[in-house]
């Protein structure tokens, strides 16, 4: 009599674990959008002005690499994260291509944009 029980309690234990982790696999398997790099602006945007050195960090001297991660559904940027050593300039990057930048209406994906503010000595 012990053993059915154990096996039974054994059997639901099973289930209920393989029932937990189903939802897990399907978000596993969810599409993700591409990250594309190296792509010629021109083939994905109608507008991507240079951005503009910010004044205040000109004036400080402040230098520095930005990527901006851009996530775009067809043609409105739809999410914008910035990654930099420098608040400043990471800030001021995301802010000017969210603002002054323009997607093809075809154009669906996740694109980096590498960005270097330097001073000319």
């Amino acid at each position: 009599m012990i053993k059915i029980q154990i096996t039974r309690s054994l059997l639901a234990i099973a289930t209920i674990v393989l029932l937990w982790s189903v939802p897990v696999m399907l978000q596993a398997t969810e599409l993700r959008p591409l990250v594309v790099t190296g792509i010629a602006l021109d083939k994905v945007t109608v507008s991507h002005p240079t951005p503009e050195y910010p004044r205040v960090a000109l004036q400080l001297g402040i230098d520095g690499n930005v990527r901006v991660t851009v996530k775009v559904q067809n043609g409105n940027i739809v999410e914008a994260s910035a990654s930099s050593d420098e608040p400043m300039l990471r800030y001021e990057a995301q802010q000017w291509i969210v603002r002054c930048w323009k997607f093809k209406p075809e154009v669906s994906g996740v694109f980096t944009v590498p960005i270097t503010y330097k001073r000319h000595a």
